[in-house]
């Protein structure tokens, strides 16, 4: 018997990437995308980067948990699958600091109060979660992990909601915060010099 029978992650196929691909050929025929400041430029770039990795994971993610939970217990897929959220998350985290770091900048490239609002709620929850995957160790160390607490990043048993230690993150809270990156890095990369 599998540990799941369905994925409830949102699906985000539909999602154009990479962004990075146009941004380049913006850049490059039409002289759109990009910014004159350099640092702002190399903010820009970087978040596109990101944005595209943290897309990717999340498909592959996706896709590997849907495989196995329909697959034969094939416990692989669902390690795999596991292993892809976590690059994900905290891909996503750096995601949420190169925003924080354009909109602070003097010359803020376009992210507006209400959309840096936003960003931030998703920062409080991806962190916690985030910081568990990357300091679990240390806990395990210090004998701080109750019996039964996952010590990897695990999913629950009905499919919906990423979980480490105490944490958890739901695959719908995650999918809507990709969204609402794409729809930056969108902006970012078609937007005038």
């Amino acid at each position: 018997m599998t540990w799941i029978t369905t994925c409830t992650a949102p699906d985000l196929d539909h999602l154009d990437i990479p962004v990075i691909a146009g941004y380049l050929l913006n850049l490059v025929f039409t002289c759109r995308g990009g910014h004159n400041d350099p640092q702002v430029r190399s903010y820009v770039h970087a978040y596109i980067l990101c944005t595209d990795k943290a897309l990717r994971t999340y498909n592959a993610g996706r896709s590997l948990l849907l495989q196995y939970a329909q697959s034969e217990n094939r416990t692989v897929l669902l390690f795999e699958g596991l292993a892809d959220f976590e690059t994900c998350i905290s891909t996503v985290k750096r995601c949420l600091s190169l925003t924080d770091k354009m909109a602070s900048h003097r010359l803020n490239p376009g992210i507006e109060r209400a959309k840096r609002h936003q960003f931030e709620s998703y920062q409080k929850a991806i962190r916690p979660v985030r910081d568990a995957i990357e300091h679990m160790e240390k806990d395990i160390a210090r004998d701080e992990v109750t019996q039964g607490t996952s010590i990897m990043l695990a999913v629950t048993n009905d499919g919906s909601t990423l979980e480490i230690g105490q944490h958890q993150l739901k695959f719908a809270a995650l999918g809507n915060c990709l969204i609402q990156l794409h729809t930056l890095a969108q902006a970012l990369a078609s937007r005038e010099r």
